[in-house]
């Protein structure tokens, strides 16, 4: 009965909108959707949209990812009230059609990933007031247009990745005093540019792989003592770079997949023992200073794969029986060395045979 209502309601409101400004999210969260407000329900959902709902019956999510949308369409989900998720990632969403939103007041999560929507639209997305996660991938950002998101004093997670993001403005944000993530994965980020993170007090989740830094510039952000996840896999991040990482007290996750480091990178890392997950994948180490991180007794995630590691290092690392997973694929160690070793690790998964995804 309820989807034969909505259909009546779509036909009876097709071409209207409310010229009202929505109301705050606290003052509606406990009324019953009005009569255009479940007709925008009916167009999003025979659009193909998937929504959520809260209790009352208020949409809170909308997505269209991968789904086709139109200007129509965008402009009835700005009315929604309660909205808080809006997930449009590979839509054909253009900057004129996305100007159609508004400023929803209530808007948490934005994913605008894959789409056509660019900078252009910052200055209009620097107005929701509400906004926590902010996703942008591929999409055409700039420098200069960043300036725009100053103002978002709430937001959380940014992500920028595969953008033309280069970081020399990053300064102009320290106003996002709850920024706790940001992903600059693919992006022409730049060594010079690191130092600008030092104004993200909160920051606990940096992603700068395949970026153009060498980490040198770490040792400028030893303020960052809330970071428990870096990401610096496809980097040019050396020895050197590693050294810095001994400011980052709390840092639980690791990635150096693909880097610069050698042998001589080993010891500094074993020093991290906040440690409870590292990729050393494709890197120029081997069985030299492996030994040493057994220090580290909360890792519990290892990845040693591609690397000169033999049977010799392999049997050096069987102290560490807390190791949920321990990966040395397309290495040295043979079948019997990596039984030896299982055989002193019981809790211990261990990969040594490279399987492909495909």
């Amino acid at each position: 009965m309820r989807s034969l209502f909505l259909l009546a309601l779509v036909l009876l409101f097709a071409g209207c909108h409310s010229s009202e400004t929505p109301a705050s999210t606290s003052s509606v969260a406990d009324t019953a959707p009005t009569q255009d407000q479940l007709a925008t329900e009916a167009m999003i959902t025979n659009a193909g949209g998937r929504i959520e709902t809260d209790e009352a019956g208020g949409i809170t999510l909308v997505d269209f990812a991968g789904k086709p949308i139109d200007a129509n369409l965008m402009k009835r989900i700005g009315t929604l009230p309660r909205l808080q998720k809006l997930l449009l990632r590979g839509c054909p969403l253009t900057d004129d059609m996305f100007a159609k939103l508004g400023t929803p007041a209530s808007v948490q999560v934005l994913d605008l990933r894959e789409t056509s929507v660019s900078g252009a639209s910052l200055q209009q997305i620097g107005k929701f007031p509400a906004l926590k996660n902010l996703q942008f991938r591929g999409n055409a950002i700039s420098d200069n247009q960043l300036i725009y998101l100053a103002g978002l004093s709430n937001l959380k997670v940014l992500g920028l990745d595969e953008t033309a993001v280069e970081g020399m403005t990053l300064e102009q944000l320290k106003g996002l005093k709850q920024l706790e993530e940001l992903f600059l994965f693919g992006t022409p980020f730049r060594e010079a540019s690191l130092p600008g993170l030092a104004h993200l007090p909160k920051l606990k989740k940096i992603r700068l792989r395949r970026t153009m830094i060498n980490g040198h510039g770490l040792e400028k952000l030893d303020e960052l003592t809330a970071l428990e996840d870096l990401d610096v896999s496809e980097t040019d991040f050396d020895d050197q770079a590693v050294e810095h990482l001994a400011a980052f007290k709390n840092l639980k996750r690791l990635n150096l997949w693909a880097t610069k480091i050698s042998n001589d990178a080993v010891p500094k890392v074993a020093e991290m023992t906040s440690l409870e997950w590292l990729n050393l994948d494709r890197n120029a180490i081997g069985d030299v200073h492996i030994g040493e991180l057994t220090n580290l007794e909360n890792l519990t995630w290892l990845h040693l794969g591609s690397t000169s590691l033999s049977d010799e290092g392999l049997m050096q690392l069987a102290p560490m029986t807390h190791l949920k997973n321990l990966i040395v694929t397309r290495t040295a160690v043979t079948d019997e060395g990596a039984a030896k070793v299982a055989a002193k690790m019981p809790e211990t998964e261990l990969q040594h045979i490279y399987i492909p995804e495909n």
